[in-house]
């Protein structure tokens, strides 16, 4: 028995065995995008499971073009490319990153007050249908006008 779990610890260190698990998992999160995409119903929500990764494109794409913008600076001049190396770059890509998550994050408050609004709907639904209807609002309508 201590065999096995020495056999088990080694290929749990070994490096092919780590990147073919690693593998494995990125082949699994592959297929169950495109099981989402192709889900005509819209049963399953893919945008909260995307929002890491696009969170990560976002900051690629907000530093991308912060570099492309200090370096069109440098090519003007050097005193445009440094301030904008040292003032407008970090400022613009600080401000670009903070209104990408935000954006990101109402995404996800939005989806999760989807989730409890459904949550509440069927809980609303399991208790009205216990209770008695009331019809009081027919009443109103039925009275006689006054002579």
């Amino acid at each position: 028995m201590k065999g096995d779990e020495q056999t088990q610890l080694k290929q749990d260190q070994d490096p092919a065995a780590i990147v073919a698990r690693g593998l494995r998992t990125f082949a699994d999160h592959l297929l169950d995008y495109f099981r989402a995409l192709t889900d005509f119903g819209f049963r399953q929500w893919l945008t909260p499971r995307m929002a890491p990764m696009l969170y990560v494109l976002g900051v690629l794409g907000s530093l991308y073009l912060v570099v492309m913008f200090v370096l069109d600076g440098f090519a003007q001049s050097a005193t445009i490319g440094m301030g904008r190396m040292l003032l407008i770059g970090p400022v613009a890509f600080l401000v670009s990153v903070t209104l990408i998550r935000v954006a990101l994050e109402i995404c996800l408050v939005l989806f999760r007050i989807a989730v409890h609004l459904s949550t509440m709907a069927g809980h609303t639904e399991e208790i009205a249908g216990g209770m008695p209807r009331i019809t009081f609002w027919k009443s109103w309508l039925r009275r006689d006008p006054p002579n």
